[in-house]
């Protein structure tokens, strides 16, 4: 479409509003054929309903997005895009555009422009960006680290209306790790045997429900060939921080080790489901008069407590560098259930293979993989982050109308 015809469409546009301002049938139609449905009337997008994208994005209370973006820009009030800027980070995520692409799509779909809530100057044109002011704001103004700020606003913002509908993120998450192979020109990715690919691996946080499905909360990327075992406490705490507090996580055995389970269990709360490695061994010595004579070491501590409770025994021990014992004792109980009832042990433990699906979720269908284009590990956590955050406010503008279902699917969005 012509920048002509562009014009041409706007300016008859609002007259055919000016001049049926007071039939509402009128005004329905009209909203249908600019913006393919209604601004007012919310319906969740499916494949036999489909909505724009930009129509969808349209229905977002954006002041979260933007409180978060705002002390990025050092004079707001000449500003001519700020809300905009954030909904066009997640457009062109949605929609698998680059920068370029985006700009050029809005600035020939006025519709969709004015739906991400871009304004229009005197000559009745929207001032969009051009790419290179998309791409400028991304990398150099937000980067991943500003990026995921504003996605821990958003989350924040889930997390109290979730609470609301009467969801609990924390109650069944999972924590594993995926592969991100990387451009062939990345010297600095190393090799992995297991993958057979050179690349970096993404860390990955994620809530599941039958009702709200898979719904990925917090990632990091790392090394191939790094631990993810010690992403796990970093990844519980920055949730509790985002006002999720994890519950229940399933994880492998990577992520399993005597420094992480009593941490995650003792120290933040955190209920781990995890299956047996075949080398572990019952430890005898793990018991609870042994944590009693360990804490007894520390008598002479001013924090000492005479006649304190196991609990807060365990907890001294974790918090001065004694957790091993405790950690040895927390598995010892989970290999005593396993030995006990082994197919109900692992019944419960398998539902982890939804980290699998979540891995996937991100990696595949939601296309990290295919926007990795550059060399570089900070590229990767950039589109991690811009893909986290995409899909956190598609969850927010269902939670916001009410919708508790498939809170992250993109699935008849256009």
């Amino acid at each position: 479409m012509s920048e002509m015809d562009v014009d041409a469409q706007i300016k008859n546009y609002w007259q055919r509003i000016e001049q049926w301002s007071n039939n509402d049938e009128v005004l329905r139609k009209l909203e249908e054929e600019r913006y393919g449905g209604s601004r007012t009337k919310f319906h969740n997008p499916e494949d036999e309903h489909p909505m724009q994208t930009a129509l969808y994005l349209g229905f977002l209370d954006t002041t979260p997005l933007k409180e978060a973006m705002m002390p990025f820009y050092r004079r707001v009030g000449s500003v001519q895009y700020l809300e905009s800027m954030g909904l066009t980070f997640v457009f062109m995520k949605v929609t698998g555009k680059s920068p370029d692409a985006t700009a050029n799509y809005l600035k020939t779909h006025p519709a969709c422009a004015e739906l991400l809530g871009y304004k229009r100057g005197q000559d009745g044109k929207y001032r969009i960006p051009d790419g290179e002011t998309i791409r400028y704001n991304i990398k150099e103004r937000f980067g991943h680290e500003g990026i995921k700020k504003i996605d821990h606003a958003i989350l924040v913002a889930i997390s109290r209306r979730v609470k609301e509908l009467s969801i609990d993120l924390g109650d069944c998450c999972s924590s594993d790790a995926f592969p991100i192979e990387a451009v062939s020109s990345d010297e600095k990715a190393e090799y992995n045997g297991h993958y057979e690919k050179s690349g970096y691996k993404c860390a990955m946080t994620s809530s599941y429900s039958e009702e709200t499905g898979i719904v990925p909360l917090v990632g990091k990327v790392i090394g191939i060939n790094d631990d993810e075992g010690k992403e796990l406490i970093p990844q519980i705490q920055e949730l509790k921080g985002c006002e999720v507090k994890v519950k229940k996580n399933w994880v492998d055995g990577k992520y399993a080790t005597l420094g992480n389970i009593p941490q995650a269990e003792i120290i933040e709360g955190t209920e781990l489901y995890y299956d047996i490695a075949e080398n572990w061994v019952y430890n005898h010595e793990a018991t609870l008069d042994e944590i009693r004579r360990d804490y007894q070491k520390f008598h002479g501590e001013p924090d000492f407590r005479v006649g304190a409770t196991i609990d807060f025994m365990m907890e001294y021990l974790v918090k001065n560098g004694r957790g091993e014992i405790v950690g040895y004792m927390l598995r010892n109980e989970h290999m005593a259930a396993k030995e006990e009832c082994p197919d109900g042990y692992l019944d419960h433990f398998h539902r982890r293979n939804m980290s699998e699906s979540a891995n996937d979720l991100i990696k595949n269908d939601k296309g990290l993989q295919r926007a990795v284009r550059r060399k570089g590990k900070e590229h990767i956590e950039l589109q991690l982050q811009l893909t986290l955050l995409a899909l956190h406010v598609i969850a927010l503008v269902r939670l916001q109308k009410g919708v508790k279902k498939n809170l992250v699917s993109t699935r008849g969005l256009t």
